[in-house]
């Protein structure tokens, strides 16, 4: 009986794995659209809308791509899936990150029209006494002490 020689695809798998992806249960070439598919027993099938189909794949080479296809998967497959899943969680926070920077739009506007204007300061200065330098040359005496938002108007001024 004649069989289908895998030796093209299993070399072309070891030298130029990006040629081959996933598609569901098969290993899909992508430029010819071939479909690969072996089972756990080691039978290959090979799907194609040619005259490849038509042959049947050997028993040892069933097994011989059924060991590179689970080798191409470790090496190459599942690396560049993470690489994929990598790239676009750096993307989405990128875009986050980036839309922490756009122009407010008018009803952000209209709202900061009525916000209170304190100064980012604020809530650092709040909790801290002003030096007793400071104190006493506002006429102040140094054994008072003094609000957060009696420090705010006196920085400000």
């Amino acid at each position: 009986m004649a069989y289908l020689d895998l030796t093209p695809m299993l070399q072309a798998m070891r030298a130029r794995p990006s040629e081959f992806e996933m598609y569901g249960p098969f290993l899909r070439h992508v430029r010819s659209q071939h479909l690969l598919e072996v089972d756990r027993r080691g039978n290959a099938h090979v799907h194609a809308r040619c005259d490849c189909a038509r042959l049947e794949v050997s028993r040892e080479q069933g097994e011989e791509m059924m060991a590179a296809l689970s080798a191409w998967k470790i090496v190459y497959w599942e690396p560049h899936l993470a690489q994929i899943e990598a790239e676009k969680r750096a993307a989405k926070i990128n875009r986050e990150f980036a839309s922490h920077f756009r122009p407010p739009g008018a009803w952000r506007r209209f709202l900061a029209l009525f916000r209170r204007n304190d100064s980012p300061l604020s809530l650092i200065i709040e909790d801290r006494p002003i030096e007793t330098s400071r104190r006493e040359a506002q006429g102040l005496k140094s054994s008072e002490k003094m609000s957060g938002t009696e420090q705010l108007e006196l920085l400000r001024r």
